[in-house]
């Protein structure tokens, strides 16, 4: 029952670290927002090798002057999509896209209101498909929550069956005090 009850331990002290790993992980993907740079996730390969699928990259708001031809720009089509693509041309104060990847320019002008912001050249590659399984199940922070609790009690127990077998009182006076 011993050896049961220490193995229990290991694994919840073992999950407890992996937790905080990811939840360090998770944290420093998001410190950017602090600085107006907004998360993208890297879902097609049409900005490839600039940008790998499962890539997470920034983006920040930019003016129209600060956006010129060879920039990577963020927007959104019609349908509330969000396309990554290299700006090619600039026509009536509209820009023409392409993909890296992509051998044809895009068939659409994009107009500024649909520019959310110009893309740094820094990405984290593969971090994106962590986040976007994090994301998608959101379950799992009640599943880190349950393994931090269960650590937490778990040492807590600890510290308290050590002070009563020492006869240490909760307000941290010995019995014959």
């Amino acid at each position: 029952m011993e050896s049961i009850k220490k193995a229990l331990k290991i694994l919840i002290k073992t999950l407890a670290n992996l937790s905080y790993i990811l939840i360090a992980i998770y944290a420093i993907v998001e410190i950017p927002i602090i600085f107006g740079y907004k998360p993208l996730i890297v879902l097609s390969g049409s900005m490839e090798p600039s940008y790998k699928v499962g890539s997470l990259l920034y983006y920040h708001k930019a003016t129209k002057e600060d956006i010129e031809i060879d920039d990577v720009i963020t927007f959104k089509l019609e349908n509330d999509k969000y396309v990554t693509h290299r700006v090619i041309a600039i026509e009536n104060e509209k820009y023409k896209t392409k993909g890296d990847a992509n051998s044809n320019e895009d068939p659409w002008l994009i107009d500024y209101s649909d520019v959310k912001g110009k893309v740094i050249k820094t990405t984290i590659p593969y971090i994106g498909y962590y986040i976007n399984f994090v994301n998608t199940h959101l379950y799992l922070i009640w599943v880190i929550v349950l393994i931090l609790v269960s650590e937490f009690l778990l040492s807590n127990v600890e510290i308290f069956d050590i002070n009563r077998k020492k006869g240490v009182r909760s307000n941290g006076k010995s019995k014959e005090e």
